[in-house]
This record gives C-alpha cells, structure tokens and sequence, in this order.
C-alpha cells in the first residue's frame, strides 16, 4: 500500500479532538469521538495487512508497531506515580496496570465504572481502547477464515455487533462503550471498505468522490458540534450510538474515496499530518501526564486545567514526550536487535515494578495513613454488580446474597447511593436469620425523573414475595410525600414499609479531612448531633405525620453523634469514604438498627 496522507491527517485529527477533550477544552465535550476514528482506519489497515498465509509475521508487526511505545510509557508513569500519588490512588493504579499488561484495560474500566466517571484516579485509562484494538487483533484470524468461507459473514458480524451494541446502549452504556463485541462493527467497516473499495489499501479516485469524500471529512471536523452523553440511555444521544454510526460511516468513505487535493496540500492538513505522525505516542503520553499534572489526593479524575499558564505548560511537556517517545521508543527501540527479548521482559517489569511500588509507599506513610488511604477500598461492589445488567437486562431487581431460606418472602432496599452503601451490611444482617434481600439495579428509583415509580416498587415486591420494603436515601433525595404513597401503596398489598433516616454527611471530603490532619495537623470538619436534628427535622416531621400501620421510620443519628458526630472508628478507620457515603467500617454501626428493622429486636 503506497503512503496515503489522507489517513495520517485522519488520525492528527482525532488524536487532536481526543487530547482536547481530555484537557476538558469547552466545545470538545463529544472529543471520545475521535477514538472511533482510530478503529475504522485500525480496521481498513488490517484487511491490508493481514495475510493469512503468514498469521506469525502479521503478529510480529504488530507487537513491533504498538508494544515498545505501550510498555515503556506505562513502565514510566507507574515509577511516577510511585512518587507522586498516594497510597489511596496508587492502589487502584496496581490494579490498573495488572489489567494494562494484559491488555485488558477495557475489562478492568468495564468492572469499575464508567468512562466519565470521575471518582477514582483512572491514569492509565485510556489504554481501554488499546486493549479492544490488540483483542480485535487476536481475534481477526479467525474472523477472515469465516470471510474466507462466504463474504457474507462479514456483513453479517458487522451488523450483529452494531445491532447488539445499539441494544446494549440502552441497557449498559459503559457496556457497549468498553467491551470489544459491541465495537467490532467499527472495525469492520473499515476491513470492509479497504477489501470493496480499495486496491490492497490504494485508491483510484475521481474528482466527485473526493468532494464525496471531503464532505464527510468536514463532518468528522464537526465533532466538537455533537451533543453526546457517554453515559445516557439512549441510542440517539448515548454512545457509542448513531453519532459513532455516523462517525464511523464518514471515515469509512473518506477512506474509500479520499480527499481533494487542494484540502490535503492545505496548511492545516501539514499540520494534521504531523500530528498524525506522532498520533500514538501523543495518544500514549498526553492521558497520564494530564491526570499527573492535575493531581490532588483524594480527587479522583481531575481533568479541569485552571489556567492558560497550566495548559501552556501541558502543551509543551505533551509536545516534548511525544516526540522523545516516537523517536527514543518507536522508531530506535523498535529497531534494537533484541526487541523481542525486551518485549518478552516487559510485562514481568509492569508487575514487578508495581509491586515494588507498594512496598516503597509503605516507607513513605504511617499505618493510620494507611488506614485513611484504605476508605475507598473499604466498600462493596456498586449496586448489583457488573455483569447482572447485562445478563438480565430487563430486571431491575437483583438478590444481593442468594441463599436458601425458609422464611416467607424476603425484603426489599430500595433507595439511592446511599443505600448502596449499607446494602451488603444489610444484606449480612438479613441473611444471619435466613432472610433473602433484594435491591433495586438503577440508582435513582423513586426519585424526581426515575421511571421507577411508586406501582413499580409494588409490582417488584409483590413479583419476590417481598413482604417488607426498606427505604434509605440521602437527605432531600426523596420527598415525604413519596414515601407517603409508597407506604399507602403497599398497605393495600399487605406489605410493611420502613424508612431508614439519612446518615450525616459533610462538607469536605472525610478520607482527604483525616490525611490533612495527620498530615498538617489541619482540624476535621465538626457537625453536633443538633446539627444533624436541624437538618434532617422537616424530614422527621414529615414522617411522624404518616399514621400508617405499615410505616415505621428509624433514627440513625445515634450511632454517629453523642454531643458531636465522628467520621472515624475507634481503631481509626474512616467511616465514609467521601463527604457522605458509608464506607463498610462506617455501615458496620448500624448493623444492631438493621437487626431491629428487619426483626424488631436487637
């Protein structure tokens, strides 16, 4: 295949789209775009590439062009990061680099949370899509062995995984985002322009397919312009959806058809196509040095540049790395004589390396350091898990412990974050008596906006032989007058409700308040039980105004606040592991109120 700029000039865009989103520049918030991008070209230079007659040679190529630059820059930002973060962060960077090394950040990401979630310090996150592109490249021997057999089978795979993923968007957005099933339709578009519309890669192009072409190269301009939610329900605004069908379909025919001459000689093309050049070291470096740059403990993503000084500064380290990587890395590196001997020793110096980190972490910090650091480990898996909602995608009840029980009927939490927070304590207390529990999956039911309402709560609990429905929100997360026609609700059914108070929260960050204050000595936030009795009265009002037989609301303050509240337990464990979620430590207190919920006796 002979060079094609318009493809290098493809990629400078989407690597430019993509590190602008990540510098959070407004007027890039759909930037993850340009990933898309990526996977088309990706898959259109494989069917070029890919010789089945010398699937070893074809590996080779590909471990030569992607691994050393990989490796290297994970290698150097876990021995940053060693340095730079604390015990609290660098935990989930060990975890993040295991799933690195077997390219498999995209799985490791899926079974976390999603792409735009903010709460954990994802430095190594951008590797998802490098872990779906070598997965496609593993993959891909056998799926030209079924195009081989029939061309049909490409098309029909091509539109099997976009139909699955247009599906699954509505049901797991982070699902379809992440997993390399629901992205193979990307690829394949661009596998199937390269063997329909191209010669091996090269392309014979009139003047009208170039202005074809260049049309959808201004739409893949127009990125910027999208309003795409990642994290919607919705094929029409969510992604990967229709807006990553269009991405898609628009490199597809700019690969098919290119671009005209005078837009490729154009300035802004050169530069395009310098970017280009650079594009997988630009890729590799910018994520990381980005979060590094922008680092606090216990901030989770922070994306936010403050200042122009700060992303000038950005500019200049990206611009810097990247170049060092493409010329040190991958083009020298590549070239060692013994590249696959340092290859082979790579992936054992991730893991020994992070490794060896925890261990030199452990010098820096005291063990009550370590305890702070521990809070955001100190907690449960996120509602019902990762896999329920893609397994069963039409319930919105999951068991949360499944045991035998003899008991008639079970009971049900229903509630926001913060019922996620007690559910497994809950779920331990409940299943000490035989008791099955289950939980509502979506995050927000009876809230403003939920579609789950007050009949569906019923409907669900009568569907489990549920005889017993316990609520538990943040305060001013629900309205009494909800809680009112549930309860009501459930009367006519034969069902108790109970409402567990909010727990107290607070206005700073209570693992962050704790390490500030061993660090610096600077004082924890203070909240008084009178405080809380305050806040929380318009509440208690409204609930002793409910003279229902099947209602009962419990107070919690009593486990958190004498005279004043705490945040820590006796031997110094945090008991939320933020402003006001319940770490398992902090839910543990209330496991003598739950056995009076559940049973009515201590």
């Amino acid at each position: 295949m002979k060079y094609r700029k318009d493809i290098q000039i493809l990629r400078g865009v989407a690597v430019f789209i993509v590190v602008l989103f990540h510098l959070g520049l407004g007027g890039f918030q759909s930037g993850f775009l340009g990933v898309d991008v990526f996977f088309v070209i990706s898959g259109y230079l494989m069917a070029v590439l890919y010789n089945p007659n010398k699937k070893l040679e074809f590996f080779k190529r590909r471990a030569l062009r992607l691994l050393p630059a990989y490796f290297v820059v994970t290698i150097l930002m876990i021995l940053v990061s060693i340095l730079v973060v604390t015990p609290n962060e660098y935990n989930q960077i060990f975890e993040q680099s295991i799933y690195a090394d077997l390219f498999a950040s995209n799985i490791g990401y899926w079974m976390k949370n999603s792409y735009f979630s903010k709460s954990e310090f994802n430095l190594l996150l951008h590797l998802w899509s490098l872990g779906v592109e070598i997965q496609f490249y593993l993959i891909l021997p056998i799926l030209v062995y079924f195009f081989l057999k029939h061309s049909s089978f490409l098309w029909l795979i091509t539109i099997s995984s976009m139909s699955a993923c247009l599906v699954i968007v509505e049901v797991s957005p982070k699902t379809s985002f992440f997993m390399t099933p629901f992205r193979l339709w990307e690829f394949l578009i661009g596998y199937g322009v390269a063997k329909y519309f191209s010669n091996n890669g090269n392309i014979q192009s009139t003047i009208k397919k170039q202005i074809v072409g260049s049309v959808f190269f201004f739409i893949i301009l127009a990125i910027p312009l999208f309003k795409v939610d990642g994290q919607t329900l919705s094929i029409l605004a969510g992604h990967p959806a229709l807006y990553a069908l269009l991405i898609t379909v628009s490199t597809g025919f700019v690969l098919a058809y290119g671009l005209l001459t005078h837009i490729e000689k154009s300035l802004i093309a050169n530069f395009f196509e310098t970017i280009g050049k650079y594009s997988y070291s630009i890729y590799l470096v910018h994520f990381p040095v980005i979060m590094l740059y922008l680092y606090h403990p216990f901030s989770g993503t922070n994306l936010q540049v403050d200042g122009s000084t700060d992303l000038v500064i950005l500019f200049f380290i990206i611009t810097g790395l990247s170049i060092a990587s493409y010329h040190l890395i991958e083009v020298r590196l590549t070239n060692n004589r013994r590249i696959f001997v340092i290859l082979f020793a790579m992936p054992i110096a991730i893991i020994t390396t992070s490794t060896l980190g925890r261990d030199i972490q452990k010098l820096r910090y005291s063990d009550a350091e370590f305890k702070t650091f521990n809070a955001f480990r100190d907690r449960s898996t996120y509602r019902c898990g990762k896999m329920f909602r893609v397994l069963n995608p039409g319930s919105i009840t999951c068991e949360i412990k499944r045991i035998n029980t003899s008991k008639d009927g079970g009971v049900l939490l229903v509630g926001n974050s913060h019922a996620d927070s007690i559910k497994s304590v809950f779920a331990d207390v409940a299943e000490s008596r035989g008791l099955k529990l289950y939980f509502l999956v979506p995050n927000n039911p009876l809230m403003s906006g939920s579609h789950i309402s007050v009949n569906r709560v019923i409907i669900e609990a009568k569907q489990h032989n549920v005889r017993h429905i316990v609520l538990h929100y943040s305060l001013n997360a629900i309205s009494a007058s909800v809680i009112a026609a549930l309860a009501k609700k459930a009367g006519e059914n034969d069902i108790d409700v109970s409402f567990i108070m909010p727990v107290p929260v607070w206005g700073k960050h209570i693992p962050k308040s704790l390490w500030e204050n061993l660090k610096d000595n600077k004082p924890l936030p203070i909240q008084t039980k009178k405080d809380y009795l305050d806040a929380t009265n318009a509440l208690r009002e409204s609930l002793k105004g409910l003279k229902l037989e099947n209602f009962m609301y419990y107070e919690v303050y009593g486990y958190f606040c004498n005279d004043e509240c705490i945040v820590v337990s006796a031997d110094g464990r945090p008991l939320y592991f933020d402003y006001g979620h319940l770490t398992l430590t902090g839910s543990s207190r209330l496991s003598e109120l739950f056995n009076i919920v559940l049973f009515g006796y201590r």
